[in-house]
């Protein structure tokens, strides 16, 4: 073999290694794109989760509200009642994302009593016609208590919180 030889094989030998490197870090990339793409697609489901937890609170307390109203209950029946569906809705919550999505309440937050202690209900007549009914979430004395949940996918955390200081108004014409 001559001179010639030896270097047109090293250089098509040193050529097939770049190539080798460049379809081996494209590859890596690939991999790296599609771990972010589906790390993406968890931290939206998880969004969208919360954001379905946030409006589904909303909705059971507006309802809570508007039957007692329609019952003529008092405040503190309201409020019973309210936390009654509230109390049930975060214990069907734990419950209904067991595959792909896990959520856990603090404990204290799936009890009625706890919910009972830490918020209230004010009931107004607006004029003849109209009554207003306000829950609020007080967070107990000090507002210092939160309902919590942790919703976990593959990866990622959301945090649900109802604050002290959530209010929900509903109104109903007598």
């Amino acid at each position: 073999m001559n001179g010639k030889g030896i270097f047109c094989f090293l250089l098509l030998l040193a050529f097939f290694t770049l190539e080798i490197g460049f379809l081996d870090r494209a590859t890596e990339e690939r991999r790296s794109i599609a771990q972010a793409k589906a790390l993406a697609f968890e931290a939206e489901k998880a969004f969208l989760v919360r954001s379905l937890m946030e409006n589904s609170v909303d909705l059971a307390i507006d309802k809570g509200l508007l039957q007692g109203l329609q019952l003529n209950l008092g405040p503190q029946e309201i409020k019973g009642h309210v936390n009654s569906r509230l109390a049930a809705l975060f214990r069907k919550m734990e419950k209904a994302y067991n595959d792909e999505i896990s959520i856990s309440f603090d404990t204290k937050s799936l009890q009625e009593s706890f919910l009972n202690k830490n918020s209230s209900v004010i009931v107004t007549r607006l004029d003849k016609k109209t009554i207003e009914a306000e829950y609020c979430f007080t967070g107990g004395i000090m507002a210092s208590n939160t309902v919590s949940a942790k919703i976990t996918g593959k990866g990622v955390t959301q945090i649900f919180r109802m604050p002290a200081g959530y209010t929900v108004k509903a109104e109903v014409l007598a």
